[in-house]
């Protein structure tokens, strides 16, 4: 296991995080975002991945989803699926939110072309998670994948949604927690959230496990979150409660955003405020988990 993390590179995270980086709003930035999306099926390509283009039409206009695909070696398994939003909020450069995620998905999709795993895996790139000015949804591109794919009968035995996973504050105070949360919450924000719902416990439990076993210095905080979050709005502020809408066990892996990054969503969003340590010690975490998750039956 410990081979596996000797791919993990800090550089390419930092270069993956300056690719992305930049004003991409889908309605208002929407050749840049493309440009985006051109460079991540380019880059899945490059690791010799099967990509797909997933058309998402909005309001006239068609987005897209990039799905990448590594084949594992055990066909009846139930596949797992890693995902990250690239698209930024209106007026924000994005680095947290989300260039960070999109980095460790390829870091992470790099390294599992490198492995033998039983599991099938997708790695997915998914755009409009952030909320557009002609609708008061968001979530557009995963919610269409996640319906698209329940229709067609797809199992996933986890989903894992990499949502602002680059910034920390080791300042005593600088984590913020939601009244309602009822949990143990550091107040310092040096810490990986996982958040699931109840369909997802067990997906939880085992990337704890793997992960805590793995890469011991990074801190993890999980949540199982009462009634699908619904009474905790911004537990469902990401790509994963597409998948908890549709019924898929699914963990959204994060920094917590809002609560301790103060650039959140605001033009100074940017590369150099984020922890790179950091990102590596969550791109082991996941690389960790879905190496052993081939081997185990949620």
């Amino acid at each position: 296991m410990y081979e596996l993390f000797s791919h993990v590179n800090e550089e390419n995270l930092r270069t993956y995080v300056k690719a992305i980086e930049g004003l991409r709003h889908g309605w208002e930035n929407t050749a840049a975002l493309e440009k985006r999306a051109d460079f991540i099926h380019d880059t899945f390509r490059s690791f010799g991945l099967m990509v797909e283009n997933q058309e998402v039409p909005f309001h006239g206009r068609t987005f897209r989803n990039i799905i990448a695909t590594f084949e594992g070696n055990i066909q009846e398994k139930e596949w797992l699926l890693l995902g990250a939003h690239y698209d930024a909020a209106q007026g924000s450069p994005g680095a947290d939110d989300n260039a960070s995620g999109i980095a460790v998905l390829l870091e992470a999709a790099r390294i599992a072309c490198k492995q033998k795993l039983n599991n099938t895996v997708q790695f997915v790139a998914f755009t409009l998670e952030e909320p557009q000015p002609e609708t008061i949804s968001f979530l557009i591109g995963s919610d269409h994948f996640a319906r698209e794919t329940k229709k067609a009968g797809r199992k996933y035995q986890a989903v894992f949604i990499l949502e602002s996973v680059g910034y920390t504050d080791h300042t005593e105070g600088s984590q913020i927690v939601p009244v309602l949360v009822r949990a143990k919450v550091p107040n310092t924000g040096n810490f990986l959230g996982i958040i699931a719902n109840s369909r997802s416990e067990k997906a939880l439990h085992s990337f704890i496990a793997h992960a805590n076993m793995h890469v011991p210095d990074l801190v993890l905080v999980p949540y199982k979150v009462p009634l699908s979050g619904y009474i905790i709005p911004e537990t469902r502020f990401s790509d994963h409660a597409s998948f908890w809408k549709h019924g898929y066990p699914s963990l959204m892996l994060t920094d917590t955003a809002m609560f301790r990054n103060p650039h959140y969503h605001t033009r100074h969003d940017k590369f150099e405020t984020l922890d790179f340590a950091f990102m590596v010690r969550v791109t082991k975490a996941v690389v960790s988990v879905i190496a052993a998750l081939g081997d185990e039956e949620l």
